[in-house]
């Protein structure tokens, strides 16, 4: 009788353990389950749409930015001869724009000079650091193009235009500021190039004159019929190309 009662007493005691050894396991093996769902878990609310939508969470770019020339404009880029200003204090700060709101038209107010000319002068200035002038593009007496500037980058041109402007000189062979019929041509393509790239409209073509009052460029200051007539064309030939692009 002795060791009935003893077996009887020691079933509850048996009884206790064996739950405290379900609940240890249960409890384990909801941790476990637990960890697992908060590695599963996006990260935050980016990793979370990919899932949703199939992309890939967007990344932003340590690089800095680079403006790139768009590909689905449609006014081919004319001819440009690439001739970087080097990055100094007087020419090309190497300072992003804020925009490119308008393209602005100059004369260089001396007569005869060539493009390449111009552009050394320009690069000049670096050492001789008495003046700070510039331009993006100069076009020459034969329609040559000089890049000095980047499109997108600071040019020493339009006062207070700088910052939301791409400038383009002009060369000419006398002190009419007229511009011979190649460098006529050039810039209404190169203007009409811009004007596309950007998404400008007629009204965002603009002289320096209109920025400052300063009668430059000297011939279309003079004649505003003419001036009028040169933007005509640019629009007509941004037209003729986007004709051609849907044939």
């Amino acid at each position: 009788m002795k060791d009935k009662k003893r077996k009887k007493e020691r079933e509850p005691g048996k009884i206790r353990t064996g739950r405290v050894l379900v609940w240890t396991a249960a409890i384990v093996l909801t941790a476990a389950a637990i960890a697992i769902l908060l590695y599963l878990i996006p990260k935050d609310d980016k990793e979370a749409d990919s899932l949703i939508d199939g992309t890939e969470p967007f990344v932003f770019e340590t690089e800095p930015f680079t403006e790139a020339e768009t590909e689905d404009g449609v006014v081919p880029r004319p001819d440009i001869d690439e001739q970087l200003l080097t990055v100094n204090d007087y020419s090309r700060p190497g300072e992003k724009v804020d925009s490119v709101d308008y393209v602005v038209v100059h004369y260089l107010a001396n007569p005869k000079t060539t493009a390449q000319q111009n552009h050394d002068y320009f690069e000049s200035l670096k050492d001789l650091q008495d003046v700070s002038m510039s331009a993006n593009f100069i076009v020459g007496l034969e329609g040559e193009i000089i890049e000095c500037v980047p499109p997108g980058e600071i040019a020493y041109a339009s006062n207070s235009m700088n910052h939301l402007s791409v400038s383009i000189e002009n060369c000419h062979l006398d002190t009419t500021g007229r511009f011979t019929e190649n460098t006529y041509q050039s810039l209404v393509h190169l203007t009409a190039w811009l004007v596309d790239r950007y998404g400008l409209d007629r009204d965002h073509i603009i002289r320096h004159y209109d920025v400052t009052g300063k009668e430059c460029p000297l011939y279309y200051v003079e004649h505003e019929d003419k001036w009028e007539e040169f933007k005509d064309n640019v629009m007509n030939y941004i037209e003729e190309c986007r004709e051609a692009a849907e044939e």
